[in-house]
């Protein structure tokens, strides 16, 4: 009797043991599966933080067809349309939306000059600045630049607009800071991404910030 009492309080002791052991090896194993959880997550969160920032736009360059004069309060933009095949010729010099896009920087205040050609041999073109906007629509009925002159002229009719091998110039006042767009305004251009960022600069930065 004595034998089977101190077998029973044996396996009971060894039971509570064992149980108690299962207990810290499960406790163990899911600390180290939440702590992988915790890292995979960090590591997660500055690979897309990383990622995020790639998105962001580059540095601020000048390329040589924006030319600022400071003291005079001035920027001069030698805009061409159609300047490559990219976007099917619907580009200005080379950049469009969608694609290889980027971002005019001028200062707020400046009178901008802009000086606007058109290298497509197949089609007219216009450019004028207008609001930002997720897309434009097929055809503008009237044309409201955010800026007083600041739009080529004809700017939505395929017989008055700036013709291929054409040029002219126009001048506007950036009076008012904020994210705009420079934008071609014949039918189905805007839409097809012939148009390309434009911000004016309250801190008066100037130049080519490609995205």
């Amino acid at each position: 009797m004595r034998k089977t009492l101190a077998a029973v309080l044996a396996l009971a002791f060894f039971g509570v043991a064992a149980c108690g052991g299962g207990g810290d090896q499960a406790s163990s194993q899911q600390s180290a599966q939440e702590s992988g959880q915790q890292a995979a997550a960090q590591q997660q969160g500055g690979q897309s933080g990383g990622e995020s920032g790639g998105q962001q736009a580059g540095e601020l360059t000048m390329p040589d067809w924006i030319s600022v004069d400071e003291q005079n309060e001035t920027v001069t933009i030698d805009l061409i349309a159609g300047s490559t095949s990219a976007n099917n010729n619907w580009n200005f010099n080379g950049y469009h939306a969608g694609g290889n896009n980027a971002r005019v920087v001028v200062p707020q205040g400046y009178e901008v000059t802009i000086n606007f050609e058109n290298q497509d041999d197949l089609s007219p073109h216009s450019v004028g600045i207008d609001a930002q906007v997720g897309d434009y629509p097929p055809t503008f009925q009237e044309v409201e630049p955010v800026f007083d002159g600041a739009v080529s002229s004809g700017a939505t009719s395929m017989a008055d607009a700036t013709q291929p091998g054409q040029s002219e110039s126009f001048s506007f006042t950036a009076s008012e800071a904020g994210d705009y767009a420079m934008v071609c305004y014949l039918p189905g251009h805007a839409t097809a991404g012939m148009w390309i960022h434009f911000t004016v600069s309250a801190e008066g930065e100037a130049g080519l910030r490609e995205m």
